[in-house]
């Protein structure tokens, strides 16, 4: 239900913002939608290092009889040949780097993914589901608080639930989207529970 109840209004920048929030990337959903463009620019330098091997050879078999008689006027004579064929070579051992680089990533990607991300996650999403109910309503009643010195609170659930009510009912059955938003609020009503019993 969206309820707008004493929900002050967002500045224009805050309703982008908003605006963006709720069609936000989401970290476990879009994960293999990542690692797929990883794989993909993987692949790619792949081919980008297999056509330059292929082109290294066939310039070092013109350059290495040049080389080898090594005058002066065959030097000048073929120099773009010469350079294409070392700058071939540089590039090579380039892509070479990138890739091993590349592969790393994403095999750092994956083990983060499997030994930190999703384990914290499955937790903060228990307790999420646990708790989601109540904590959302107790956000909403809030936005009815006059007591001095919560505004600042108060602002900071109306973002939190601006984002929200823009999400569509499939984000908002969506387990990350409801961890998204039960963190903050819990973290706003925890925080507010803490300056009352001061």
């Amino acid at each position: 239900m969206k309820n707008q109840n004493k929900m002050s209004k967002l500045s224009k920048k805050q309703e982008k913002e908003t605006e963006v929030l709720a069609k936000r990337i989401m970290p476990k959903t879009d994960f293999l939608k990542v690692i797929e463009h990883d794989k993909l620019y993987y692949n790619t330098m792949n081919q980008a290092l297999e056509f330059n091997l292929v082109k290294q050879d066939v310039l070092g078999n013109k350059c290495k009889p040049i080389l080898a008689r090594q005058t002066r006027e065959d030097i000048i004579k073929h120099i773009n040949t010469l350079t294409e064929w070392a700058e071939t070579q540089v590039k090579v051992l380039d892509i070479q780097g990138k890739l091993r680089i590349q592969q790393k990533l994403i095999e750092d990607k994956e083990m983060h993914f499997e030994n930190v991300f999703l384990p914290q996650f499955n937790k903060e999403l228990e307790e999420a589901k646990a708790n989601f109910d109540n904590t959302l309503k107790q956000a909403r009643k809030f936005m009815n608080n006059d007591r001095e010195g919560v505004e600042s609170i108060k602002e900071k659930i109306n973002y939190e639930l601006s984002w929200w009510d823009k999400c569509s009912k499939e984000q908002q059955s969506n387990e990350e989207y409801i961890v998204q938003i039960y963190k903050p609020l819990k973290r706003l009503l925890n925080a507010y529970d803490n300056k009352n019993n001061k």
